[in-house]
């Protein structure tokens, strides 16, 4: 009975709808199965009439008699041929209603009757009625059964309308074990429509004909075409629709899960094992190339048997690569690796005098120990970590015999006939007060002294790099000689305003003009007898205060304010923790940064980041060659590692001995210094981060002066498109691409993806990402050149205009914008592997 009703309100419901675009309405029961049915409609402004042998009767009541009069006319037989039909002509210039359920549906939805057989074929399909709404919304004029088919297959596959979205979801359901999106395609018939398709779009034919033999067909073909010498059998719409499905953002997952295991299914690690690396370069189908590269350009740097600007070529290559944030630190170490071990072998580390060695650490040595940081930091964090055995091994002896041993030997020399520890034209730490902070009090300026506790100059040459990228912030970087011995108490009084420096016999603490200077309120009082308008706070309580209120509120009194931060110090300090030094350096970075953006939010645009001193650190084991056999003598009251405090002491061969006013102390405490970078023996304290000593790590001491400008002054590089011709004439296009200015503090690196849009939006190329980050002065360095291929449904813009569109990731979301378009002409004579679908 329901179902009587149903089809009762179909038929009444499209009948009103006819009415309203035809005057006549004619209704052929064949069988005289809807008799009742049609006595049972009512129609206000339509009548309802019974052909019974009365054709004659009736021409002249519909054409004389009412000629605009609406109506229904049934007959309970089949429709007469076409030269016994009296009423033919009325009949061809109005419309023939049809009941069976194929008719039903087709004025259901709309469509006209060429797409009877469609409906035919798949009336199941249409018996629902979700799926008939469904697909009325998604219908559009000019869709052709092709298009219709494809529509019908995204309603079971529960997507968008377009042809890879249905295979992303088909694929996604067999990674889980099921079927049911392919079991209904099957049972609605549109399975041979699926396969014809994929046939006709990709090469595929395969006597298996499932959906996982056609993904491993695709994503290895993938592979295969990505080799200069590779065999693909598919063809290269097949690739196309992988490299599309790669950049899909809500896809890629789903691609990733198959590439891992197709990778072990098909025993690719195998396969790939005798390739040359370099020509694995343009392929990431699966993630084991990745491996195979990076065990490539480890054996390279272990080896020596290729130029780092080659291995540089070869990592950058890969940062765009899909599987390149799996194996991120990864490359950054081997990155690390090869430029460290590349400026070890290059470098001259003669020198001349204190001078020249403290200006040539401060201006190229330097470097060497923030790679070695870097290196160290990457290979920790490293996804595969026992790859980078041997040649971790390889850094340490070359950083700590080539490089470490022998410039602070060379530095010793240089040293040792030193008698005042002073160098002509470097300003000593304890002027820091003077130089640095005086002048802003003359001009009654607000200034923020930031103390990081063994921020060693090598990082804050990176600390600075970071803060210029930051908008709106200048930085200005200057190298003065440490206080000796280069250890905390004395780093920390020496950064304070005073006359003299002396120490209290009974323990290491300094004092400034006869304050002690241990402890927050103790330096506050040091710097308030210079300037009443000062105050000493730690780093965290500074933080607490929330930067609008509480914190501008703080300040107000005060033009001076020292803030102690102490994450590097802490760490190395610790035995058990020392391993972690460089890790605890990233940490500070963010805290830095955190903090100076907590402080130009107090309106502080004056800040000053310092140290106390620097360090000495190796992250293997010491050898027993780095300790040495001096042991303490006199009168001492203060040993580490590396250096002794104390009165009287005892000369020795092992150690270069200092009198107090020769390291500027006013009183008669002296110190001596383990020579070039060995340790003295102590019990329980750790050896691998150690300070206090004469090293150019130890006492080459950053000040980094900051200011906040009111105006941006960060910027993306700029990118043009070399447009050469701007008529495409092959299904693969080059476009060069030119980066406008090289990469520096200010002007920051852009990523991009590049593809080809019809004018109606539709993407019809593959989809490129292009990162711009060189920093080469030379604009021919500057070009980068990319080939575009083209997909089947380009051949539908021949002669006409399309656009390539460059576009950027909107931070913090997987939404792209505009960045660029120019506008080319398609002239391409498409060859027979771009089929129309």
């Amino acid at each position: 009975m329901n179902n009587l009703s149903t089809i009762n309100q179909k038929v009444q419901a499209a009948l009103e709808k006819l009415f309203k675009q035809h005057r006549l309405v004619f209704w052929y029961d064949e069988k005289a199965e809807m008799t009742d049915l049609f006595d049972s409609l009512h129609f206000p402004d339509a009548e309802k009439i019974t052909i019974e042998n009365n054709e004659f009767t009736l021409k002249h009541k519909l054409l004389i008699e009412q000629p605009v009069q609406r109506f229904l006319l049934y007959q309970a037989k089949p429709k007469p041929l076409d030269h016994e039909n009296w009423l033919l002509d009325l009949l061809l210039s109005n419309y023939e209603f049809h009941t069976e359920a194929s008719s039903l549906y087709l004025q259901d939805l709309e469509l006209p009757p060429e797409f009877k057989s469609l409906v035919q074929q798949h009336e199941e399909f249409f018996a629902n009625e979700k799926r008939i709404n469904d697909l009325k919304t998604l219908l559009e004029p000019g869709d052709r059964e092709t298009r219709i088919r494809l529509k019908m297959l995204s309603i079971l596959c529960s997507v968008e309308p377009e042809w890879e979205k249905v295979l992303y979801a088909l694929f996604a359901e067999i990674q889980k074990n099921k079927q049911d999106k392919y079991k209904a395609i099957e049972k609605f018939g549109l399975s041979t429509f699926l396969w014809e398709t994929i046939e006709k779009k990709y090469g595929y034919k395969s006597s298996a004909s499932t959906l996982k033999d056609l993904l491993l067909h695709l994503v290895q073909d993938n592979f295969e075409r990505s080799l200069s010498a590779g065999k693909p059998k598919l063809n290269k719409e097949a690739y196309l629709f992988v490299n599309r499905w790669k950049e899909n953002s809500k896809a890629r997952q789903i691609y990733c899960d198959w590439s891992l295991q197709l990778e072990s299914d098909l025993g690719v690690e195998g396969s790939i094992q005798n390739m040359q690396t370099e020509h694995l370069l343009d392929s990431d189908t699966y993630a084991v190339i990745d491996k195979k590269i990076i065990i490539g350009i480890r054996d390279h740097i272990v080896n020596n048997t290729s130029s780092n600007y080659i291995l540089q070529e070869w990592i950058e290559k890969r940062r765009v690569k899909f599987f390149f944030a799996d194996f991120s630190q990864i490359y950054e170490a081997l990155s690390n690796a090869a430029t460290l071990l590349d400026e070890i072998r290059k470098v001259n580390l003669s020198i001349q005098s204190p001078d020249d060695g403290f200006k040539k650490y401060e201006k190229q040595w330097y470097k060497i120990d923030r790679l070695y940081r870097k290196y160290i930091f990457s290979s920790e964090q490293a996804e595969h970590q026992n790859i980078l055995k041997d040649l971790t091994l390889q850094i340490e002896k070359a950083y700590g015999n080539s490089f470490l041993l022998k410039l602070s030997d060379n530095w010793q020399h240089a040293i040792d006939d030193m008698k005042v520890w002073h160098i002509d034209h470097i300003i000593n730490q304890k002027s820091f007060y003077q130089n640095w902070v005086s002048p802003y009090l003359r001009t009654e300026n607000r200034v923020f002294v930031i103390i990081s506790d063994a921020l060693r100059y090598e990082s804050a040459t990176e600390l600075k790099d970071l803060i210029v990228k930051e908008d709106k912030y200048t930085a200005t970087l200057t190298a003065v000689l440490g206080s000796l011995p280069s250890y905390t108490q004395l780093g920390m009084a020496s950064l304070l305003p005073h006359s003299s420096l002396t120490f209290d016999e009974q323990n290491d603490i300094v004092y400034a003009d006869g304050i002690s200077t241990q402890g927050t309120p103790n330096r506050t009082k040091v710097l308030q007898k210079s300037y009443p308008g000062s105050i000493a706070i730690g780093a965290e309580d500074f933080l607490k205060m929330k930067s609008t209120t509480e914190g501008r509120e703080f300040i107000k009194p005060y033009n001076v304010i020292y803030i102690y931060s102490n994450h590097i110090d802490k760490i190395g300090d610790d035995k058990t923790s020392e391993g972690k030094v460089f890790e605890a350096t990233e940490t500070e970075f963010e805290y830095l940064l955190r903090m100076l953006k907590h402080i130009n939010n107090m309106n502080g645009y004056n800040m000053i980041i310092t140290a106390d001193h620097g360090y000495l650190y190796q992250h293997n084991r010491l050898d027993e060659s780095d300790f040495t056999e001096f042991t303490p003598s006199g009168s001492v009251f203060k040993t580490s590692r590396r250096f002794v405090l104390g009165k009287n002491l005892v000369s020795s061969s092992s150690a270069q001995k200092w009198e107090g006013k020769a390291l500027g102390f006013a009183d008669q405490t002296e110190a001596q210094i383990p020579k070039s970078i060995n340790r003295i023996r102590i019990q329980g304290a750790g050896s691998r981060f150690v300070h206090g000593g004469a090293s150019l790590q130890e006492i080459v001491v950053p000040v980094l002066e900051i200011n906040k400008a009111r105006k941006s002054d960060v910027e993306q590089v700029e990118i043009d498109i070399i447009s050469g011709s701007s008529n495409i004439t092959s299904n693969a296009f080059a476009v060069s691409f030119y980066q406008k200015q090289p990469i520096t503090d200010k002007i920051q690196p852009r990523q991009l993806k590049a593809s080809f849009y019809t004018r109606s939006g539709s993407l019809i190329s593959d989809v490129n990402t292009l990162l711009f980050n060189s920093t080469e002065k030379d604009s021919m360095a500057r070009e980068k050149r990319q080939v575009f291929l083209f997909t089947s449904e380009a051949s539908k813009q021949n002669g006409e205009d399309v656009h390539l569109k460059l576009e950027e990731q909107i931070e913090g979301t997987n939404q792209y914008k505009l960045y660029k378009m120019i506008t080319y002409r398609m002239l391409i004579a498409f060859s027979s592997e771009f089929d129309e679908f």
